[in-house]
């Protein structure tokens, strides 16, 4: 079962995310990037989900220190995040090397479905 790492500071999010994907991954959560950067340190996941907004360490920072992880390389990046500004997403698309985009709200069988693609397929 691949290993999917939600990373969002909002715990009702958390819930319902690990909620629509449970049955089909292994769902880790993180409140923080700091956080996530722990548990991806102990134990890296096949995809991470990952909000933009967090009040510690925003994704942005988060997926500069993660990509420099042995073995990140391999790990595609979905950003989920109530930000839709165009620039800001084709930044992360092109220059960060994210794998896909959702904006919040999104619909439950859209959100699996993408994140079932990219952790068959990757980056």
């Amino acid at each position: 079962m691949k290993k999917v790492l939600v990373v969002d500071d909002e715990a009702d999010m958390l819930r319902l995310v690990r909620g629509i994907l449970e049955k089909e991954f292994e769902v880790i959560t993180a409140s923080s990037g700091r956080e996530a950067l722990e548990l991806v340190r102990e134990n890296m996941p096949d995809v991470v989900l990952l909000d933009i907004m967090m009040p510690d360490m925003d994704g942005w920072d988060f997926l500069e220190k993660f990509q420099k992880l042995a073995g990140a390389e391999r790990v595609p990046v979905i950003i989920f995040s109530i930000r839709s500004e165009a620039s800001e997403v084709l930044s992360g698309l092109a220059v960060k090397g994210v794998a896909d985009y959702i904006t919040k709200p999104f619909d439950p069988e859209d959100l699996k479905n993408r994140v079932r693609r990219v952790a068959e397929h990757g980056r």
